[in-house]
């Protein structure tokens, strides 16, 4: 592992299910999926493994979970969708079941903090800004994980800024939740444009593009990609979802990295990575480590408070897939020789899963 962290103290969990970071709270979840209708969540002090609470949860029909952070609080949501009051001769009723936890709990039979129960076959995301719920091809609902509010949208409705929009089409996705309401996309993928209805629009950035890429919410951030006519690099910005102003941006060499490749952003919600490219939210300034003319990429897979990151090199002849860490204030990439990263870093503690023994296993950061 990196040099960070000290093997000497710690601890380990073999609790099977999968393992859910709560950065904000302190703790890490384990969710177990029981029968065909339950699952158990477990969640432990991320200091020293302790159990803090615990909960059954019922639905109907697979449960589901995954942690979510909105306004700085971590949440727990788990979800099933299924016939309820199905017998030898009805069918039931299709419905979707919602139930949210505070992370921070004590008990061992923890009661959700709002149970929903919606009707119809729906399918439940972290939304970055709230829970998105696709209940068909032209309805979503937003979940607000604090209050259980909820808000039902008919995309049908929902139409794009005319004057902004010039590769907009009929039909329309969801693909986050802002402070001010569903983040729309044309419904392909690069999105042509996408949207607040009423708030703000992809055409209001600086950008003289119309070939935008939204990758995925990453908390309260949204990411976006542009080629801007005339011009020899790909930007990439991180953007404030309640107004679409850029909070951060560098410009990379075009066509590096996937565009699907996922993101983490530290605790402190100061630095962001995304495959070849980090940004320091703070400064407003990012870093690209994709390949170039003079330069090997770095794909990038976790990150420090203190912006120490660490990263997969390009494999040699005589090293395959070569770790490397990177201090992101700098920029500076030094060769390491650990195997593994944590999956998660935060309160002093990194998260390993060992995967010979199925387990999950905690060191402190070194003094």
């Amino acid at each position: 592992m990196p040099d960070l962290y000290d093997p000497s103290r710690g601890w380990e969990s073999d609790l099977p299910g999968d393992q859910l970071a709560l950065r904000h709270s302190g703790a890490v979840a384990v969710f177990r999926q029981g029968g065909k209708n339950d699952g158990t969540f477990i969640v432990l002090d991320v200091t020293n493994g302790q159990t803090l609470w615990r909960s059954e949860v019922k639905g109907h029909g697979m449960m589901s979970a995954f942690s979510a952070t909105v306004n700085g609080k971590d949440y727990l949501v788990a979800y099933a969708s299924g016939a309820k009051d199905a017998d030898v001769v009805s069918k039931g009723q299709e419905v979707t079941t919602i139930d949210i936890f505070p992370a921070r709990a004590a008990g061992d039979d923890v009661k959700p903090a709002h149970h929903l129960e919606l009707d119809g076959d729906g399918v439940v995301s972290n939304g970055g800004g709230g829970l998105l719920v696709h209940l068909d091809d032209d309805v979503v609902m937003t979940v607000d994980p604090a209050t259980g509010a909820t808000k039902t949208y008919d995309l049908r409705t929902m139409e794009p800024p005319a004057t902004e929009c010039k590769l907009c089409f009929a039909s329309t996705k969801a693909v986050a939740v802002t402070p001010r309401g569903p983040l729309l996309a044309t419904d392909t993928q690069p999105y042509g444009h996408y949207w607040v209805p009423g708030a703000w629009s992809g055409g209001s950035l600086t950008t003289n593009s119309e070939n935008k890429v939204f990758i995925a919410p990453i908390s309260d951030s949204l990411i976006a990609k542009w080629h801007d006519d005339g011009v020899a690099n790909d930007t990439w910005a991180v953007l404030d979802p309640a107004t679409g102003e850029v909070r951060a941006k560098v410009d990379c060499v075009p066509g590096g990295g996937d565009d699907s490749d996922g993101a983490s952003l530290s605790p402190n919600g100061r630095y962001l990575i995304r495959g070849n490219t980090a940004f320091d939210l703070e400064k407003g300034t990012g870093l690209c480590f994709e390949e170039t003319d003079q330069d090997k990429p770095v794909h990038l897979s976790g990150v420090t408070d203190d912006g120490t990151a660490f990263g997969i090199g390009a494999s040699t002849a005589d090293q395959t897939d070569p770790r490397v860490t990177i201090d992101l204030a700098t920029g500076q990439v030094e060769a390491s020789d650990y195997v593994v990263t944590p999956f998660a870093d935060y309160s002093g503690y990194g998260l390993f899963w060992e995967d010979s023994t199925n387990t999950m296993v905690a060191y402190p950061h070194a003094k």
